[in-house]
Parts: C-alpha cells; structure tokens; sequence
C-alpha cells in the first residue's frame, strides 16, 4: 500500500484520513467509504455522461468482444514500451468502469488502482479484481497531486464537457516526467447514432488531441491511430448507418436497442481479434496512418505545476 496524502475535492486542502470515513479540516466536508472504496463523489454532481444500467451487459460483453480485447492488449504493449520499468510504476485507471482494462493490466503485472464516477461500475469492478485499491472519484475534480507515475484514461475524454481541465486535473496528479496513456473515437465526420447513445460529446482528431495535451502541459511521445484495418469497413457501415438514419446530434437522448460494433459472432470476432493484433505488433515500430480510435501517450512536461 502506498502512503499518500488525499485531497478535498472542494477546497484542495488535505484531508485526514478517519475509520469510516476521510474529513476535511478547513472546510468541514466529509466524505464516507462506501463498501469498502472511499467516496469523493458529491451526490449533486451531474453523472449523465454514461447509461449506468449497462455496466451488468459490459462486464460479460468486454471479456470476449474483439475490439475490448484488442484494445487493453494495445494498452499494455504501450505501457510496456513506452514507459520505463512500468512494473515498479505506480497507475492510476481514471474512469475504469467495471475494471476489463484494471483487471487485464493488474494480472500482467502493473501495480494499478481505479477510480470512476459510478459507484455502480466500480462495484462490478470489485467482482472483477477483489483486491484493486478504488475511488469514487470525479474526474474534473481529483484527490491527488503529484502522486501517480501513469495514469491511463480510456475511451473517457470524449464523454466529459470540459476535456482540457480534465487533462489539468491529470497533469496535476501526475508525478514529474510521470505518464498519461488514453484512448479516444477519431474522426468527427464518423460520428453516428452509436456516438449519440453512448453520450459522446466530441471525436477527435489527431491534431486537435494533440493541440490540447500541449496547452495543458503535457509532452507528446506517442500518438497513433488503431483499428486500422478494419477502418474503411467501419466508416462504410457508419456513413450508411447516418444516411439512413438522418441522424443529428439533437438526437443524443435517444435510444438504439443494438448495434453491429457491439456484436458478438464468434468466428467473425476471432478474425478481426487476429487485425487488431497485428496492429499492436506494427504499433511497437511505427504509427498507423488512419483508423477509428487514437492512442496517445504523453508526459507531463518538466516544471508544469
């Protein structure tokens, strides 16, 4: 267990650390631990960005679905490659969900602990990994500072409002020189009905992601796309999907039941499993020029407070 000093989402100042709960002494706040993970999360914070209801349907899903699979494989190799002793590296998951990233990267070594919005998600989380040190934390406003030699955020930055003062809030929990790895939906002329359910606020580009890691302090190592192979595919069905839809991002309340990236077909999902794993082989020596997600990894820049 690491010894670290929380602090208080409301005023920034430290916070002592009682048996049921953690108190801060300059403003008064209180903040209880709910089964076992310490809640920082304040009851009126709007939490609209993610349909809770279906962490139950995500932690059977993301243990076979190739693109989750895929993915938190590319995630690890990243880690493994791009920084330096990641076994005796202290990360940080911002946003873990039900914990299929944590839980693959904690079984491979990497000392890592989580923390979500959704008291929900990282309930599920604790049936993953039972032994994973959680939050309940806001990620526009953090506990820690100067704290994690990796934080990882994945496929998260596209649901919160201000995306700049969360990389703030990361830069500022990060040690110095300490890493941030994240994943993100490219390409905002891909944008569909699945974009609007799953409450998207944006899809980046390379640039524009790029651009907004620099002005918040961070340096840029790494900044690639994936699902290279399967991309003309992808754009074809969702460039079809919104002609026929008419889709219009003043539908994001509505509700699709089913979508084809979400499916399941057991030959179809071992074949593309096979592209993204050869992605992650060429992704070791080189960038890929064009693809449905982002991958980034970036540091925090030398002096950056």
């Amino acid at each position: 267990m690491f010894c670290q000093i929380l602090y208080c989402p409301h005023c920034r100042n430290a916070l002592a650390e009682m048996p049921d709960m953690y108190l801060c002494q300059s403003c008064g706040q209180s903040y209880p631990i709910v089964d076992g993970i310490p809640s920082f999360v304040d009851q009126n914070t709007s939490m609209d960005s993610f349909d809770a209801s279906a962490f139950e349907f995500l932690f059977g899903m993301e243990e076979r679905h190739f693109w989750h699979v895929g993915r938190r494989e590319i995630i690890l190799d990243a880690l493994r490659t791009e920084v330096l002793n990641v076994a005796k590296s202290r990360m940080l998951e911002v946003g873990c969900g039900n914990g299929s990233v944590l839980g693959y990267l904690k079984q491979n070594g990497v000392s890592i602990e989580g923390g979500d919005i959704f008291l929900e998600g990282l309930r599920f989380c604790r049936r993953r990994v039972p032994s994973a040190v959680l939050y309940h934390i806001d990620l526009m406003a953090l506990l820690f500072r100067n704290e994690f030699d990796v934080i990882g955020i994945f496929d998260v930055l596209e649901h919160v409002d201000d995306d700049e003062r969360a990389l703030v809030e990361i830069r500022q929990a990060l040690k110095p020189g300490g890493k941030l790895i994240l994943t993100v939906p490219a390409h905002e002329w891909l944008w569909s009905a699945f974009d609007v359910t799953s409450h998207h606020k944006r899809r980046y580009s390379k640039r524009e992601l790029v651009g907004r890691l620099e002005r918040t302090g961070f340096d840029v190592n790494k900044a690639s796309f994936y699902v290279f192979f399967l991309f003309p595919v992808l754009a074809a069905i969702r460039l079809l999907g919104n002609i026929w839809r008419g889709t219009r991002r003043a539908d994001r309340n509505n509700r699709t039941p089913s979508y084809p990236e979400l499916q399941t077909v057991p030959l179809v999902n071992e074949v593309l499993l096979g592209l993204l794993r050869l992605e992650r082989l060429l992704l070791r020596h080189t960038g890929l020029p064009c693809g449905a997600s982002l991958l980034v990894v970036a540091q925090k820049k030398q002096g950056a407070s």
